[in-house]
């Protein structure tokens, strides 16, 4: 995955996160526990992010692959949090 293929990826995931903070207020606590956790993940891998994008070589090539998975995992979890506050909206 190139340069700019991760960054605009990563850039998705920063909007989807930023249209679930604001509706993170309103959710339920056990949704806060796995939003919480997410923070965490999202922050290490933003600092990973950051770092790869300055390295060249197969040690940079192994830390791509790994943010594109763990982004990929917190893109699912961001999905899974917005379809439980959808259900949520309409109950």
């Amino acid at each position: 995955m190139s340069d700019d293929r991760i960054k605009e990826f990563w850039e998705e995931l920063k909007t989807q996160r930023d249209e679930l903070r604001v509706r993170m207020h309103l959710a339920r606590a056990e949704l806060k526990d796995e939003w919480e956790e997410l923070e965490d993940k999202w922050e290490s891998a933003q600092d990973k992010l950051e770092e790869v994008l300055d390295e060249t070589g197969e040690a940079a090539r192994e830390v791509r692959q790994t943010v594109r998975i763990v982004g990929q995992e917190i893109g699912e979890a961001y999905s899974r949090i917005k379809s439980r506050l959808e259900e949520d909206d309409a109950a």
